[in-house]
């Protein structure tokens, strides 16, 4: 696992809690930082990167902050803004009593659970991580599990918006698999996603 925080530096922290956490910032012609969250996975690390890499070619201005073991109490306290997650165990969290399994199923039921502030992006058709992907398990007997950026809402302008969705309409599962790999054998997270970015046109 990648473990190791990623923090660029200690004024982007400073000035993404100054804008999420507050009104204004000290300085009017600071450009608000958003700040891409994860835990300490290899997948969660490398997708905040591609997100936020992406993000930064959309015109924004963004950093990653990994290692966190309350990402989703972070993203609702505003101390991050974007937080990578698998729609299938956000209404495992959620609702977990949810009937919902196929796709379709997976991506109402975490619209209809969403906390006020919060907003989500399309989610990534061609990841595919239910267990019966990789064990031959029948259809649907396993809730959907398909990649999401969950974010504050109205932080972003529309075409940082596309280029959240833009990441879900490329982003594959033997991708996904082949980019940990890459990570967990030497390569930094940040050089992945750039790479898969630029593989992508995005």
């Amino acid at each position: 696992m990648y473990s190791v925080a990623v923090r660029r530096t200690a004024a982007a922290i400073l000035a993404a809690t100054c804008a999420f956490g507050a009104v204004s910032c000290a300085s009017d012609d600071a450009r608000p930082v958003v700040v891409v969250g994860a835990d300490s996975t290899t997948e969660s690390v490398l997708l905040a990167e591609i997100y936020s890499q992406a993000l930064d070619r959309a015109g924004a201005d963004s950093t990653v902050m990994t290692g966190s073991t309350t990402p989703l109490a972070d993203l609702d306290a505003g101390r991050i803004a974007v937080l990578p997650a698998r729609n299938g165990a956000l209404v495992d969290r959620w609702i977990p009593t949810s009937p919902a399994r196929t796709p379709d199923e997976v991506v109402a039921a975490v619209n209809s659970a969403l906390p006020q502030g919060i907003s989500v992006s399309d989610a990534a058709d061609g990841t595919d991580l239910r267990p019966r992907a990789q064990n031959g398990a029948p259809e649907d007997t396993a809730r959907s599990q398909s990649i999401v950026a969950l974010y504050r809402s109205g932080i972003f302008d529309r075409q940082q918006l596309k280029k959240l969705n833009y990441v879900a309409g490329e982003l594959t599962t033997d991708e996904l698999v082949d980019l940990i790999h890459d990570i967990d054998t030497g390569t930094r997270p940040a050089d992945a996603a750039r790479s898969w970015l630029d593989a992508h046109s995005l």
